[in-house]
């Protein structure tokens, strides 16, 4: 009897294991069963880390991009609120993208990003200028410390150039604090 059930905990060791190893090499997007769940938004990237990017947003775009044979470089508009008005305290949601952009840039290697800063128009030409900088700057820092090589890594300030938004209105220039980023198949 002992014999048997060694028997058949080994096997049970060695279907698991097999299963295992099959899955490591999957790139298609990872499913987890839950009726009704909506599992698309689920994406293993090609190191092996996991992350959540629903369609329509602009991480799984950027996903997609580096999935794809496109070798040129893409300019992605971060979208959403960055910071907290005219400062460099980066927004909730804006944290859960740096983690987003940590786990995509370290599990594509070959990837440089720049990252570009922009601000709402003061009045200050120089203030904005520097305002925008300081948010760039900040997210290349997050982008390093969260384990990404700093030579894959610039910043630029923009100020209140390419306003997206409508200044005359608060809606309008808090759509123009923001973030852009560039990313680039360099190596």
């Amino acid at each position: 009897m002992a014999r048997l059930i060694i028997i058949v905990l080994a096997l049970a060791l060695a279907v698991s294991a097999v299963l295992a190893l099959r899955t490591c090499g999957n790139t298609r997007p990872v499913a987890v069963a839950q009726k009704g769940a909506d599992l698309s938004a689920v994406v293993a990237l090609p190191n092996g880390s996991v992350l959540t990017a629903a369609k329509g947003t602009v991480g799984r775009d950027m996903v997609d991009w580096l999935a794809s044979s496109d070798k040129t470089e893409r300019y992605f508009e971060l979208g959403g609120k960055e910071f907290d008005g005219r400062s460099i305290e980066p927004t909730i949601e804006s944290k859960i993208r740096i983690r987003r952009g940590i786990a995509i840039l370290k599990a594509h290697p070959d990837v440089t990003l720049s990252v570009i800063g922009f601000s709402s128009a003061s009045g200050n030409p120089a203030a904005d200028m520097k305002l925008s900088k300081a948010r760039a700057d900040w997210i290349v820092k997050a982008l390093h410390d969260g384990g990404v090589p700093s030579d894959r890594l610039s910043a630029a300030g923009r100020g209140s150039a390419d306003p997206i938004g409508d200044e005359a209105t608060a809606a309008g220039r808090a759509r123009n604090e923001r973030v852009a980023m560039i990313l680039r198949h360099e190596r």
